[in-house]
């Protein structure tokens, strides 16, 4: 993982770019010591996530743990991790967190997109925020920042059907809050720009803003997480997510049942 750092006008950026979007436990946990080091800094007054140019994030890296003694345990250990990223994205009170999402972002990396206050995604982004197509229920914070966002109803439909979305569906739903343009320059630009706004403008009543609203979001989450990872390890022993995982790893059609999200894919890349 490339991690680059850069502060200026109260603004902390942070770039972290790997192969394919995927996050092993290092990249997690590597991720995690830049970010807190981010909170402690007291010039720091919004902190802009940009992921890579290429993909945001796609979550837990299922290549490095194929093929492994024990990928199972590995793949959970994996998630532990993304999930203590993802809390304490979600946990921040003492700044402003904006996910500025360059490229295509699905399962856990799409939740650590919502994990923020603001979420500006380029022109052209995908977005999968289910993981039934992997054969697993779904970690980082699912099953809470999705209903919270967009109702429990449009919640089933994206995660029982697993269908990509594109950034205006995005929209449209509520997941992110505006679609930038397509140029990755410019759109860097203008995220930019509206956080040097935030940070200088206000800081103190939008902090305060955000706890009161945090504060419901955040109501008994600790027994909804714990449920969330039970789930998860009974999904990883299971045999539908070692299939979808040799599938993934080795490059193999997918068996029928799973091919409707390849379908989609291509469909949405020839109707953007």
């Amino acid at each position: 993982m490339e991690i680059v750092r850069r502060s200026e006008n109260g603004v902390y950026h942070l770039y972290f770019s790997v192969c394919n979007g995927a996050m092993d436990l290092i990249h997690c946990q590597k991720l995690l010591v830049e970010y807190q080091i981010a909170i402690e800094n007291p010039d720091c007054k919004v902190i802009i996530l940009w992921g890579g140019e290429d993909f945001f994030s796609n979550g837990i890296d299922l290549n490095s743990i194929h093929k492994q003694y024990n990928p199972t345990i590995l793949a959970y250990k994996n998630l532990k991790a993304i999930n203590k990223l993802v809390k304490a994205i979600l946990t921040t009170k003492n700044k402003l967190t904006i996910a500025g999402i360059r490229g295509p972002a699905a399962a856990g990396g799409v939740m650590l997109a919502l994990a923020c206050d603001l979420r500006y995604a380029r022109k052209a982004t995908v977005f999968n925020p289910s993981y039934v197509n992997m054969g697993l229920s779904g970690s980082e914070y699912w099953s809470i920042l999705l209903p919270s966002m967009i109702g429990f109803g449009k919640t089933q439909k994206l995660v029982y059907e697993g269908s990509p979305i594109s950034a205006q569906q995005a929209l449209d739903l509520g997941l992110i809050h505006h679609e930038g343009c397509l140029d990755h320059e410019r759109f860097e630009k203008e995220v930019t720009l509206k956080a040097k706004f935030l940070a200088n403008t206000n800081i103190k009543a939008r902090l305060a803003t955000k706890a009161v609203l945090n504060k419901r979001l955040l109501q008994d989450v600790h027994e909804q997480v714990l449920f969330e990872l039970q789930q998860m390890k009974d999904c990883c022993n299971n045999m539908e997510f070692t299939e979808a995982r040799t599938d993934f790893a080795e490059k193999r059609k997918p068996a029928s049942n799973r091919q409707f999200l390849s379908v989609s894919s291509e469909y949405l890349k020839r109707h953007q």
